[in-house]
């Protein structure tokens, strides 16, 4: 069949269609070209395909027939917004949206096109699956309850459109409202009606308005005139009520007064969604200060739940930021597995967790995607992630859609029990304050060979060094070699039978040195050094609002030599500091004071979770607590102006790049988003006064501020509905900021060959945790963890395998990950911008990549290196 015949009967039958839908007898020439464009893509696919006999009798009509019936779905929508890169669509009548991507013709649909003819989706499903926003509320009991906005919206035309220059703004009102004279109370209070209503009308208008209503002075009310509320006259009414300011709000009020509340069991709530093309980018936000609600608390919200979900006959996969990142095959059939949901960054210290999730590697970007085929978005929740979970799920449990999205926690709460009497009840206790600001969702669209998560990844790293001017590594001879040291703990220790806190040293300040050399004879010049547990009390310090460097260490004296060694050595410094969790005992803290509230009112307390059953341990050991967000910028001025004394240009903080904890304290409430804020904002104030920053867990928000992350994830949580982790962290940051897993001696894994080849696969550093006193020190101490830190035990194999990884890595270090890509199982290739692969085997066999062999767990190096 002739390609150009097909392009023109492809043409013609999607013009007739598109005057069809307009009711027109033609097409314009935009849309006539658009046709034919269309139909051109569709051939030349066909052409491809054709090329190869074992695809020619099915694939090009599948995707022949694709393509006219995206075309034709685009004639039921308007054309909102245009640019070079990109084209926004929506739909009147069902306040769809699509967005084409210009440069291959992929287009995304805020729903699934096909859903109608989902045999497996009730009729309840169908409608989650046409609409753009689900709600989770709640009345005052705690009662969930679920609206989304195309029953509870749509069907009742409870929507305004807007045109904007960039694109649309669509605002929803939420739930079935009551029509005809049910809108208005049928009593009103004498004394509401006189100051809500009366006083704030001209007299003409009060005296129009009284005609509708009954006066009963026995009562003291007004009652409603049916009678007098009729066509024109209710119209008229209504206006007058508005024009008072008696809104939904008041409305509900005098309902519940004087109907035992049976009458205000209507929940509304007023959402405002704006869609903007930004550039390559398409924007999506919800501005919560401007949600309205008549009583009801609204808890979750999420957007664009059903954005280009993938249909049970494509072939691709979700990315979730589960840890270093997971992936979630489309269409796996793990139905017996839980649909992935998980928050950004892990717990808050401020919520009632009895229990430690099990698994759960904190998600550190705020990141998702979805690869359909040759084309893929990677989404990036730039407003509301402190308050955001990612949510994804396969085909088959509830319809046949794959689909990965973004939701908000706008309002929570905590059960609270009530006890007197020999009785006790349990309600919900609300935070007072919900979330008020933006929640903004950036989706960016990749085709070909870019489509897939090295993609994604390259693409967030993209628009972190645009957002926030990220430049790359200064290159070095030797690639970093991250270690901790322990100066001291406390010990618990007795006198006469009288028990007393003393402070055990571990590393001072001269045996640091002495370590350091040792590293330094055995060929590691590269060193970044983290000092933990060097001032106010060792490593559980008190509040540092004041600095004191602790005696048995050295003093301030031993301090200042070490500072100087290290600049003499070419050793990178960072004394580390905790600034979120505050020990019991500190001075100058006062837990009433300066810790965060619970959304019951108690103190944010933090235990350690017991290792073997994930409880909180709050018998062996004194809590510490959450810092107030509120009291962060008062401590770290504090902390700021005493350590700029001590000479020292770098820092480690602890928890501000790994800990966001909410405040409920009803005199001030603070959200995780306003708390991440608050972190961004002292965390420039730091970089202001040390040059060099380093965090622990590098969540997104700190990234911008710091040069080196240890604790980063190197894997995914290994959840049932994932199909595998990818190094998507460490595919973002490589060539821009030096990181390491978490400390090699103190993992589960106790195979160093097993770290060395992870380290290489994705491009990491090595990173130890050691002290110098013997390892017995820290027996019968909260920190008997560190039992296997003792340096003289790791030394020598430690600097083995830094030898190994730096010959490998060393000319990478500034380099870009370009791809990173399963070869077969347990078998991976990472590739950096010059063309150096690196393959890994972590099985117990030995395999061939393109003629080579790659021995049982070992790598192989390969490429041109510049």
């Amino acid at each position: 069949m002739n390609s150009k015949w097909r392009i023109t009967m492809m043409a013609a039958i999607v013009c007739s269609m598109l005057a069809a839908a307009s009711g027109a007898d033609s097409v314009s020439a935009e849309q006539a070209a658009e046709a034919t464009a269309s139909g051109e893509a569709a051939a030349t696919e066909t052409t491809t395909a054709e090329a190869t006999p074992a695809e020619a009798t099915t694939q090009p009509a599948v995707e022949t027939v694709n393509a006219a019936t995206q075309t034709a779905e685009l004639a039921n929508m308007e054309l909102a917004v245009q640019n070079e890169y990109l084209a926004l669509y929506y739909n009147r009548q069902t306040t769809e949206i699509a967005v084409k991507n210009k440069r291959d013709g992929s287009i995304w649909y805020s729903n699934p096109q096909d859903r109608e003819q989902d045999n497996q989706a009730s009729a309840f499903n169908k409608s989650m699956l046409s609409s753009q926003l689900l709600l989770s509320f709640s009345d005052n009991s705690g009662k969930p309850q679920q609206f989304n906005n195309f029953n509870q919206s749509v069907k009742y035309e409870q929507y305004e459109y807007e045109k904007l220059s960039d694109g649309i703004k669509i605002t929803y009102t939420v739930g079935e409202k009551v029509r005809g004279v049910e809108q208005i109370p049928p009593i009103i209070g004498e004394e509401r009606f006189q100051t809500l209503i009366l006083d704030k009308l001209k007299e003409k208008d009060q005296t129009e308005l009284l005609k509708r209503f009954k006066h009963n002075a026995d009562k003291g009310v007004y009652e409603r005139r049916d009678a007098a509320l009729n066509g024109l006259a209710l119209t008229k009414a209504l206006k007058l009520l508005a024009e008072a300011g008696y809104d939904e709000t008041e409305m509900n009020t005098d309902r519940e007064t004087y109907s035992d509340g049976q009458a205000a069991s209507q929940a509304i709530f007023v959402l405002p969604v704006t869609y903007r093309l930004e550039g390559e980018q398409f924007v999506v936000q919800v501005s919560t200060e401007n949600i309205e609600s008549n009583g009801f608390y609204l808890q979750q919200l999420s957007v664009l739940p059903y954005f280009g979900a993938a249909g049970n006959g494509q072939q691709g996969y979700m990315f979730v930021p589960d840890g270093s990142g997971a992936l979630i095959r489309l269409n796996n059939g793990k139905l017996d597995a839980s649909p992935y949901n998980e928050v950004l960054y892990g717990l808050d210290s401020t919520r009632i967790n009895q229990l430690k999730p099990l698994g759960g590697t904190p998600s550190r970007l705020p990141v998702f995607g979805m690869k359909r085929g040759d084309a893929a978005f990677v989404a990036i929740i730039e407003d509301g992630d402190g308050i955001a979970r990612v949510e994804a799920d396969v085909s088959g449990r509830t319809h046949s859609y794959n689909y990965v999205h973004s939701s908000y926690g706008i309002n929570s709460f905590e059960p609270l029990t009530l006890s007197g009497n020999w009785t006790s009840n349990t309600v919900p206790k609300f935070q007072v304050k919900p979330y008020q600001g933006n929640l903004t969702v950036r989706y960016g669209f990749l085709q070909g060979e870019e489509a897939n998560y090295s993609g994604m990844a390259s693409y967030y790293r993209t628009y972190l060094m645009d957002k926030y001017h990220l430049e790359r590594l200064e290159q070095k001879e030797q690639t970093p070699f991250f270690l901790e040291l322990i100066g001291g703990v406390p010990k618990k220790k007795f006198f006469l039978g009288v028990p007393y806190t003393s402070y055990q040293p571990l590393t001072t300040f001269n045996q640091a040195q002495e370590i350091m050399d040792e590293l330094k004879d055995s060929g590691v010049e590269n060193i970044k050094l983290r000092y933990t547990g060097w001032f106010n009390g060792g490593v559980a310090h008190s509040m540092p609002s004041s600095v004191s460097v602790d005696k048995k260490l050295g003093g301030q004296k031993g301090f200042a030599k070490l500072l100087a060694y290290s600049a003499s050595n070419g050793v990178e410094l960072y004394p580390d500091a905790s600034f979120m969790t505050v020990n019991k005992k500190s001075g100058g803290f006062k837990p009433k004071r300066d810790a965060s509230r619970t959304m019951t009112g108690t103190l944010a307390s933090i235990y350690p979770y017991d290792r073997a059953g994930y409880y909180k341990d709050t018998y062996s050991s004194d809590p510490a607590f959450a810092l107030s967000p509120a009291k962060l910028p008062g401590v770290v001025e504090d902390f700021t102006s005493r350590y700029s004394k001590l000479k020292a240009d770098s820092l480690s903080l602890r928890d501000l790049g790994s800990d966001l904890n909410s405040d409920f304290n009803t005199k001030q409430v603070v959200t995780r988003e306003e708390t991440k804020r608050t972190v961004q904002e002292q965390l420039a104030s730091l970089k202001e006064t040390s040059s060099k920053l380093m965090v622990s867990g590098g969540n997104a928000y700190s990234l911008p501020y710091v040069d080196s992350v240890v604790d980063a994830p190197l894997s995914d949580s290994g959840y049932n509905i994932a199909d595998g982790g990818v190094p998507f962290y460490q595919i973002a940051l490589h060539g821009l900021i030096d990181y390491a897993g978490s400390a090699i001696n103190m993992s589960d894994e106790q195979s160093m060959r097993y770290h060395v080849l992870k380290t290489l696969e994705t491009g990491s550093n090595l990173y130890f945790t050691w002290f110098y006193a013997k390892s017995s020190s820290v027996k019968e101490t909260n920190f008997d963890y560190f039992y296997s830190s003792q340096y003289k035990d790791w030394i020598g194999e430690a600097t083995a395998a830094y030898n190994e990884v730096n010959n490998v890595l060393r000319q990478a270090r500034n380099q870009f990950i370009v791809d990173h890509e399963l070869l077969e199982k347990g078998v991976y290739q990472t590739t950096y911008e010059d063309g150096t692969t690196v393959v890994v085997n972590y099985n117990d066999y030995a395999i061939n990549v393109n003629g080579d062999a790659v021995e049982s767990m070992g790598y192989r190096i390969g490429g041109v290196r510049n």
